[in-house]
């Protein structure tokens, strides 16, 4: 049993080295925007304010449009907002919302 332990150890710090050298292998871009773009840990896939996408399509994606700021689903950062006003109705409490924008603490 013992040494079953030790295997399951090793291969535990094994594949947190592996993982750390894959995250080194994709470090972090920033868009025209100025918007940082981190790696989700598959593929050559990076994502930013819940949207995802491959390294190669960044560029091409623009500031979230007005529909995106009234969903409250979307925790957008404020160079996503920018400046912007969101049209978020306020949720009933029944609903025990989990949205940022409800949060009073």
């Amino acid at each position: 049993m013992q040494a079953v332990s030790e295997l399951i150890t090793q291969w535990q710090e094994s594949r947190a080295a592996l993982a750390e050298l894959e995250r080194m292998e994709h470090p972090n871009i920033v868009d025209g925007y100025g918007r940082t773009w981190t790696w989700l840990g598959r593929s050559d896939t990076y994502r930013h304010c819940g949207t995802a996408c491959p390294v190669d399509m960044i560029e091409c994606f623009g500031l979230p449009s007005q529909r995106a700021l009234d969903n409250p689903n979307y925790g957008l950062c404020d160079t996503c907002l920018d400046g912007r006003v969101r049209n978020v109705p306020d949720c009933r409490p029944e609903w025990s919302c989990s949205h940022p924008m409800h949060q009073t603490e």
